[in-house]
């Protein structure tokens, strides 16, 4: 499939557009009871239409950048019921208006760059053939293979569960691809599986489905003329089996063409004390190499590895204490440029583990439920990056990197009425960057911080 083509669209057409689609969807939703009969058809009775209204702001800064941003937008979506049990077709609307827009302070992954400029863009727009608990998907889509384990506190850091997914953690929209999709289920829902092709994605913050290495890696390049690099997509296939509900293991493989062979594996055991007091243990390995022309790496091939542990404790119901660790080999560094990756390591800021890193990140969260204050839940943690430097024969060395992160999250606890899906995050972390670092053939001493503040808020709001 191949990416928009077409004349360039003014924004007025983009506003009247979406004014139309909010009519027609509101318009639906207020027909759509009216309609109840009986005997009509599931395509019309099964339908979900709604939007996700999103509202988020940004700010990172250094001595070296500034990244500032703010938008008020979401998407409106409309999924139909199926045709003979079979066949159903879904879509979904994205966009962005800027609320706060700094122009000398772009890559803030909310506003489109390097303008900051609002974003309108058809996401998804896929058929969907069901037989049974298997799925074909094709067509524009938003790709989650996640699969958590049951009355487990933490597992937003393997949200994704796989190389490629949303990565839905820090602007207004979830990436999105075009792909052809097969999902299952066996062994009474024990056992998942997933399986497809993507040939085009859509970056959090853009308005253009791209090939997979200038969609991860020319980001920040313009003007788009000089967007250079090919990908034709991606292979990928997974698997995540629980054979009871305290323990699962995952396994998966993706291959990037031109790109990346990645390969990964997990093993997740939780150990029940009582109803809402446990032992969680796992362990986790990946395998990146290159492959073709090695675009990740300016040509140069390489193959690496990464090992990591996690444990997590919930002793008291409102008190959850986790901790973390991984060695990742002096080859290369860890990437996961189309999900938040699977790995523990993932930080607000620092993610995915640099050549040669020692890592641990140690935190405590706080449950308000069982305090009696319903949907409030603060996390806060700490972590360190050692012994990294670049991949490759120079090894040439990058600063130790510690990272302090704090979250605060409200869920409103309804489980019906208008909140009942609104959800404000606000978000906290500060990076201190020290020691050794090459810069322009030399090799100097840095000290140096990174802030990091984030705001947001999310409500599912649907029509029908």
């Amino acid at each position: 499939m191949a990416g928009d083509t077409g004349m360039p669209i003014t924004n007025q057409q983009k506003s009247a557009r979406l004014r139309v689609s909010l009519c027609v969807g509101m318009a639906v939703a207020t027909v759509a009871p009216c309609a109840g009969a009986s005997d009509e058809h599931p395509f019309f009775s099964q339908s979900k239409i709604g939007m996700v209204t999103r509202l988020a702001t940004f700010h990172r800064f250094s001595p070296l950048f500034n990244q500032e941003g703010a938008g008020l937008g979401g998407w409106l979506y409309a999924n139909s019921g199926e045709i003979a049990e079979t066949l159903s077709f879904g879509g979904t609307l994205y966009f962005v208006q800027p609320i706060h827009a700094p122009h000398d302070r772009p890559f803030n992954y909310i506003l489109k760059d390097p303008g900051q400029d609002e974003v309108w863009v058809l996401g998804e727009a896929y058929s969907r053939l069901r037989f049974g608990k298997h799925t074909l998907t094709l067509g524009r889509q938003a790709l989650n293979f996640g699969w958590p384990m049951e009355n487990v506190f933490r597992f937003y850091n393997k949200l994704d569960q796989s190389m490629i997914g949303r990565r839905d953690v820090r602007g207004m929209h979830p990436i999105t691809y075009e792909a052809v999709v097969a999902q299952g289920k066996f062994q009474s829902d024990r056992l998942r599986y997933y399986l497809g092709h993507a040939t085009a994605m859509k970056q959090i913050n853009d308005d253009r489905f791209r090939n997979f290495y200038q969609g991860a890696y020319q980001t920040t390049v313009f003007p788009e003329s000089a967007k250079v690099g090919d990908s034709d997509g991606m292979s990928f296939a997974g698997v995540i089996w629980k054979p009871d509900d305290n323990l699962m293991l995952t396994f998966s493989h993706h291959w990037v063409e031109n790109m990346l062979d990645m390969g990964y594996a997990d093993i997740d055991r939780v150990f029940r004390l009582s109803e809402n007091r446990y032992v969680r243990l796992g362990a986790q390995y990946m395998r990146q190499s290159s492959n073709g022309g090695s675009l990740v790496s300016n040509g140069r091939d390489f193959a690496t590895d990464y090992g990591g542990l996690y444990g997590e404790t919930r002793l008291m119901p409102w008190l959850i204490h986790y901790a973390m660790a991984g060695v990742t080999a002096d080859d290369d560094e860890i990437r996961a440029p189309y999900s938040i990756g699977p790995s523990y390591l993932v930080q607000r800021v620092g993610e995915n583990s640099k050549a040669g890193e020692r890592t641990w990140i140690v935190g405590s969260a706080i449950d308000f439920a069982p305090l009696g204050i319903g949907g409030l839940v603060a996390d806060l943690n700490y972590g360190r990056r050692s012994n990294r430097h670049q991949g490759g024969f120079t090894q040439r060395p990058l600063p130790n990197w510690d990272e302090l992160a704090a979250d605060l999250i409200y869920t409103v606890p309804q489980k019906s009425g208008l909140l009942k899906n609104l959800r404000v995050r606000a978000r906290y972390a500060k990076v201190w960057e020290t020691g050794e670092e090459w810069s322009r053939s030399l090799v100097g001493t840095v000290n140096r911080t990174i802030n990091d503040l984030r705001y947001d808020l999310t409500w599912d709001i649907p029509f029908n």
